[in-house]
């Protein structure tokens, strides 16, 4: 076999597991789709109806009906939110983690990355308690100030690493031409820094999207409750109503997919460029 031959056939073999790989991947969205699509008895028929069938849009309906978009524009608010806090409150300490030297900094550094290893339960109680003391329970402010821990802790550790590596020298530079801290950190800093503050943003409302267990605990209120909990209705302790929950779950995934069609050259540039050190 020659050279050429070779390289055609490493390169066929590339393009077929690449296509295997797609169509694994793409096949479970795929079936959420064609379920949210059928009637009761084409879910439930056997044997199974793939790609041959009546569709409908009655379990969006059914949704629709059930005020969807109340739980959406309830998870929408607290994405912004917890999105926006979480990218503020860590972007200046992983600022002062990666530029400057002081006591404790690998003790701090070292606990932030620990308070990650424990579950999001354990700390459900005191969070709670706390959130009662304050009034906060059933409220968007306060299953915010929920996440938060789990969100800031990543967006510093994260951030961190991408100030590493931006060259003291742009700093410098800039001081030297007259900016105050504040004038180098906002023109200077601050949009080299966009893709690793949309990669954190990105985390951040991913995050607060998907979450069950507070979201359930803290808004007590189905007029604030969001769409986690709403999908959690269709799941029974002997049924499962697959229609409804698959439609929902469909309209679920459109605005994390949304922000992430638009944020996607920020978001891998900031993950490859927060994994170099100067």
């Amino acid at each position: 076999m020659t050279r050429s031959q070779k390289r055609k056939l490493k390169k066929t073999i590339t393009y077929i597991l690449l296509i295997l790989i797609s169509v694994v991947i793409a096949f479970p969205f795929l079936w959420l789709v064609l379920t949210a699509l059928k009637t009761y008895p084409d879910i439930y028929a056997y044997p199974i109806k793939y790609f041959i069938f009546e569709p409908t849009s009655e379990h969006f309906e059914k949704i629709s009906s059930m005020n969807f978009w109340s739980y959406f524009k309830n998870s929408v608010i607290v994405g912004s939110g917890t999105m926006f806090f979480s990218i503020l409150i860590g972007l200046f300490p992983a600022y002062a983690f990666a530029r400057y030297e002081f006591k404790w900094k690998r003790t701090l550094l070292t606990g932030v990355l620990i308070f990650q290893m424990f579950p999001q339960v354990v700390f459900l109680l005191p969070i709670f308690k706390a959130l009662n003391a304050t009034g906060l329970i059933n409220t968007y402010t306060g299953l915010i100030l929920s996440y938060l821990p789990f969100t800031t802790p990543i967006s510093i550790v994260f951030m961190r690493t991408f100030f590493l590596s931006i060259p003291k020298s742009l700093e410098e530079a800039a001081r030297i031409d007259g900016c105050s801290f504040g004038q180098a950190f906002r023109k200077v800093i601050l949009p080299i820094t966009l893709p690793g503050i949309a990669a954190v943003g990105v985390y951040a409302f991913l995050f607060s999207w998907s979450e069950l267990l507070y979201s359930m605990s803290i808004l007590t209120s189905k007029a604030k409750q969001t769409i986690p909990t709403f999908l959690q209705l269709f799941v029974g302790q002997y049924q499962t109503r697959w229609g409804p929950l698959f439609a929902g779950s469909i309209l679920a995934t459109l605005p994390p997919l949304i922000i992430f069609m638009i944020l996607q050259k920020f978001f891998i540039a900031g993950l490859v460029s927060g994994s170099v050190k100067e």
